[in-house]
């Protein structure tokens, strides 16, 4: 079958440059999507990309800080699903990474604050992995999928 015969799953990126740069602004170029959207028959998932704690401008925010990190690292996520008309209820899974697992305690007691505030029940499940960053002053940095149904508005693009 060629190419243009072949049918596809819609997709487009997901993007929220109030909170976070995006990966072609980066001075190196790096080659993702902050996150996908995946429209299926009556849902939506959407799968943002390993995020972490950087600005708007493209910089490491809080060097050396798990604490901050960790919560600039969900507010990060919150503007994505946010821009998806989407919100922590709907994320069913998390992938945390941790440069050095002696972090473990202090992230887990902001993600913990975090997943109170939201008022989230069930949890999503979760995977928690050391292992080294793309940026040596990144502690931590966060995968997440969601699914929301199919007619849920998109702030990015205004409906």
């Amino acid at each position: 079958m060629r190419e243009a015969e072949k049918t596809r799953i819609a997709k487009s990126p997901i993007e929220d440059k109030a909170v976070l740069c995006e990966a072609y602004d980066y001075t190196d170029k790096v080659s993702f999507s902050r996150g996908m959207r995946v429209e299926l028959d009556n849902c939506v998932m959407l799968f943002i990309s390993g995020t972490a704690s950087v600005t708007e401008k493209g910089k490491c925010a809080h060097p050396g800080d798990i604490t901050a990190q960790s919560r600039r690292t969900f507010h990060n996520i919150t503007g994505l699903l946010e821009s998806e008309g989407a919100d922590w209820h709907d994320v069913v899974r998390t992938t945390c990474y941790l440069t050095d697992f002696r972090n473990y305690d202090a992230f887990n007691k902001v993600r913990n604050a975090f997943y109170v505030e939201q008022e989230l029940a069930p949890l999503p499940a979760s995977t928690c992995i050391e292992a080294r960053l793309c940026w040596p002053e990144l502690l931590v940095e966060i995968e997440a999928i969601a699914m929301i149904p199919r007619d849920r508005a998109r702030l990015a693009s205004g409906t």
